[in-house]
């Protein structure tokens, strides 16, 4: 059992949801966010590990397609882990189908696992992507980015979520990262495991961070009633 958080926050992914979201389904994230599923339940984290090394490591499908045997063969604990290998090892087969959508021109390595929140209209949005990125343009000019990783079997990200997401991202890495070069739209993105799409930063970006300052306006005004 986890303890509600008393201060407004949200993920960098769930902020993509709740900006294209019905009614409902704001509500729900924010009563999620404010009471979060205990570490131990979540689904994903061995598929995330297991694509931030194939990224990192070289871009070689050998090592998903290890991992993805390595979860089909463990001794499931729990009728709960069974269902998380099995998941797990699923959003690796579809990775696996969909790698030419990771094939950035970059040298990718493993993020800081937990990176201090960005601060947005009282609210801190946990952005947390799982690889930086850094590239050369044609001038030869270092240029920097990051990739967030999103997983859901049954809601895909449309376009409008993804390029919240995405901008969300950049506006993170030109916080973060403008010492390693400057921040390239097409080094920012976030993809969909299940759905085998990447979405890239758009270059116009001040309505969306506008929409996004609202949103936060609203999470934190909404925070203690629910």
């Amino acid at each position: 059992m986890t303890t509600p958080r008393e201060n407004p926050c949200v993920s960098v992914n769930q902020l993509g949801q709740y900006l294209t979201g019905t009614p409902s389904l704001r509500k729900r994230i924010i009563q999620a966010q404010k009471n979060p599923v205990d570490p131990q339940y979540l689904r994903y984290p061995a598929a995330a590990q297991a694509i931030t090394e194939y990224l990192c490591e070289g871009r070689d499908e050998v090592i998903l397609r290890y991992h993805q045997r390595r979860l089909l063969n463990a001794q499931p604990e729990s009728d709960f882990d069974a269902h998380r290998l099995a998941l797990c090892a699923e959003a690796l087969h579809r990775c696996l189908a969909t790698t030419e959508e990771l094939a950035v021109q970059a040298i990718a390595s493993p993020a800081d696992q937990d990176p201090a929140p960005l601060e947005v209209a009282g609210v801190a949005i946990k952005v947390k992507p799982e690889v930086l990125l850094r590239g050369v343009d044609a001038r030869g000019h270092m240029r920097s980015g990051v990739l967030k990783l999103y997983f859901s079997k049954h809601a895909p990200l449309d376009e409008r979520a993804g390029q919240y997401i995405a901008t969300v991202l950049q506006l993170f890495a030109q916080e973060r990262l403008e010492q390693r070069g400057p921040v390239d739209p097409r080094l920012v993105g976030v993809f969909d495991v299940f759905a085998g799409r990447l979405f890239v930063a758009p270059r116009a970006q001040q309505r969306r961070l506008n929409d996004v300052t609202l949103a936060c306006e609203e999470i934190a005004g909404r925070w203690d009633r629910n």
